[in-house]
């Protein structure tokens, strides 16, 4: 791990000299030391990231940081509110959701000076999400893994002596680890599935797109530089093909919230998910890699484990879905300079580190993946991780709360109802 962290900060370290003394970064009449204040906004807990800059500013020497939570929710409306009034930050540190739906309010570290090959060299596969044909708009420092979780207990109760690897063991596990009482409502559930409020329902459905091979949405760039977005999730991989992506995964997915199905396991009144799995009504649950220990603090009795998240039969694929922090320059910085210093040191060495633990996950560098007792879960699931432009989030979540609900309901069937969230879909990304 000291190698991987030493590696980063050296990258970094010669990043901002070369910038520096390139004179594409801006620090007075010539080569000198970032000066001033740097204030950064973010998710992160203001508490947290406050003892991280503890330590860091006299390390900075020349230059200082402040640190201000805003809550995730109302984020990008708090930051446009204070930009427009020139009481903005000059950074931001965000889940990726929040840093590309902010796309067009970054400073694009040069390609020129941090081209796509060390880039890709530098961080795992995911993290492309935020690079760009001009360069990087953020610099990732965290990246959680989707895995599966799952209650040992419970499996071995029910007969199962190893959890589900593919999509299809699901649906054959499930009917064996659910009991419902005489009002069809569950004693013990097999897994949080189905459900339109099925915690990260959007997130898994779009994984498992993406383990069929598809791009949910694909951002492209015209010759004049503007860009404009295919969504793509219910779009065949190959030409002719007959798999539709989404509407295979919605057939797949509202089993488990179907009560006239077997395999029925979740619905909208089954508790809180996390709640039920702590108190071991439910066998198996699908979040982000930095949740199991505040699982296994909730009922240390339990015997909670994690394992990768279940993958499509007959796919060549291996893949999961990812939960990346990274950290930003705004264009409207009062000091690029101190700033893009800023992002390279919390981009590279300890602090990634120290961040990543703070937001429950490891650092997004590649090299990471070789740290002495890192969860292998962890370590393989992190090179194969792929977040997806979700840059509507809050519209999004509402567009597959609905898509679910409305086929569960029969208002709709499984294609009709992929067809309407991708034009829903397709209208918010390319509004005329």
């Amino acid at each position: 791990m000291l190698r991987t962290l030493i590696l980063g900060a050296g990258i970094f370290a010669a990043l901002l000299a070369v910038l520096i003394f390139s004179g594409k970064l801006p620090v007075g009449n010539g080569p000198s030391k970032p000066q001033g204040e740097v204030i950064v906004w973010g998710t992160v807990s203001e508490e947290g990231m406050n003892t991280i800059i503890q330590a860091f500013n006299p390390q900075a020497k020349t230059y200082r940081v402040t640190y201000r939570q805003i809550p995730e929710d109302n984020f990008s409306q708090i930051l446009v509110e204070a930009l427009a009034s020139g009481t903005g930050p000059d950074m931001i540190i965000a889940p990726q959701q929040i840093l590309l739906s902010e796309a067009n309010r970054l400073y694009t570290f040069p390609v020129a000076s941090f081209s796509e090959k060390t880039y890709k060299d530098t961080y795992v596969d995911g993290a492309s999400i935020f690079f760009t044909p001009y360069g990087a708009l953020a610099f990732p420092i965290s990246i959680e893994p989707m895995v599966l979780f799952y209650n040992r207990t419970l499996l071995s109760k029910h007969g199962i002596a190893n959890p589900p690897s593919y999509w299809d063991e699901v649906a054959t596990d499930v009917p064996k680890l659910t009991l419902l009482d005489d009002r069809n409502q569950f004693i013990e559930s097999g897994i949080a599935l189905g459900a339109p409020t099925t915690p990260y329902a959007k997130d898994i459905i779009m994984a498992i797109v993406n383990q069929l091979g598809q791009t949910p949405v694909l951002k492209q760039y015209n010759p004049d530089g503007t860009t404009y977005f295919n969504v793509l999730a219910n779009s065949p991989v190959k030409e002719g093909d007959q798999v539709f992506p989404l509407s295979n995964v919605n057939r797949f997915f509202v089993q488990f919230g179907d009560p006239t199905k077997n395999t029925f396991s979740w619905s909208d009144y089954a508790g809180n998910a996390t709640d039920q799995f702590v108190a071991e009504k439910l066998a198996m649950y699908i979040g982000y890699s930095g949740e199991l220990g505040t699982l296994r603090s909730r009922n240390p009795r339990g015997d909670f484990e994690m394992t990768y998240l279940p993958q499509t039969r007959g796919q060549n694929t291996f893949s999961t879905g990812a939960r990346i922090y990274g950290i930003a320059t705004l264009k409207a910085t009062r000091n690029l300079a101190a700033s893009l210093a800023v992002q390279s040191a919390f981009a590279g060495g300890d602090v990634s580190l120290q961040i990543a633990n703070l937001v429950g996950g490891v650092p997004a560098m590649r090299g990471y993946v070789t740290t002495p007792g890192l969860n292998d879960v962890v370590s393989k699931s992190m090179l194969v991780a792929r977040p997806w432009y979700d840059s509507y989030p809050t519209k999004s979540t509402g567009y597959t709360y609905s898509m679910l609900s409305d086929i569960l309901n029969n208002r709709y069937g499984v294609t009709d109802a992929a067809a309407i969230f991708v034009s829903r879909m397709q209208d918010t990304y390319n509004p005329h």
